[in-house]
């Protein structure tokens, strides 16, 4: 029975933080007058319209995921390079902002004694994996949004990205795929001290 509650957990936590992440590059682009994700319905509160079936059952099956991406056009944007930059940041910003709005929460839950282990393992994901989705978001490798990051700091890197995309997204795969997962080891590394230091801090402000 656990393990059912604590899966259906972690479903709801995936859909809201991938829900929020595709909705915040949906917003962040429409308001540099690009029209596609509204035009794909994607501009939308609806979370059915973000999550990918298929692979939203991959996270369960095989411990990786993915979502429906939104579409975007820089062609519309008035200044390209920066304005495709900001929507490539809100990816990873919804999830840490995600990820500071449900640590004051966790905080303040638990200051006054509000909490079960249910309540405490759903904030505890909730944390733990927005905070992996935009370190995993920020990777510099293509698809990610680290490889759209790139476009802005070193054009010449992204254009050989571009380039050899199947490339690079075949080394993603391997990457990901690999027995010993590097990403996956780098991303946790990275994680726990993050969601350490979000912790001190709310609970400092708290």
């Amino acid at each position: 029975m656990d393990t059912v509650i604590q899966t259906v957990i972690l479903a709801i936590v995936f859909v809201i933080s991938i829900w929020f992440h595709e909705y915040a590059h949906a917003y962040v682009s429409s308001i540099f007058w690009d029209p596609t994700p509204k035009l794909q319905w994607r501009l939308t509160p609806n979370p059915i319209k973000h999550i990918d079936p298929i692979w939203f059952l991959m996270i369960f099956l095989i411990h990786f995921g993915w979502w429906k991406s939104v579409q975007v056009n820089p062609s519309y944007y008035k200044n390209p390079l920066r304005d495709e930059l900001l929507v490539a940041l809100a990816w990873p910003f919804s999830n840490f902002l995600m990820a500071f709005i449900w640590t004051f929460l966790f905080v303040f839950v638990d200051k006054f004694q509000l909490w079960n282990y249910l309540i405490d393992l759903f904030f505890q994901w909730f944390i733990v994996i927005n905070i992996g989705l935009a370190i995993f978001n920020l990777l510099p490798i293509y698809p990610l949004d680290g490889y759209r990051i790139v476009k802005f700091l070193k054009p010449s890197w992204w254009l050989f990205m571009e380039q050899h995309s199947l490339i690079f997204l075949g080394i993603f795969l391997l990457l990901v795929f690999m027995p010993w997962n590097l990403i996956g080891s780098f991303i946790i590394s990275v994680v726990l001290p993050i969601y350490n230091l979000l912790i001190s801090i709310t609970s400092f402000i708290i």
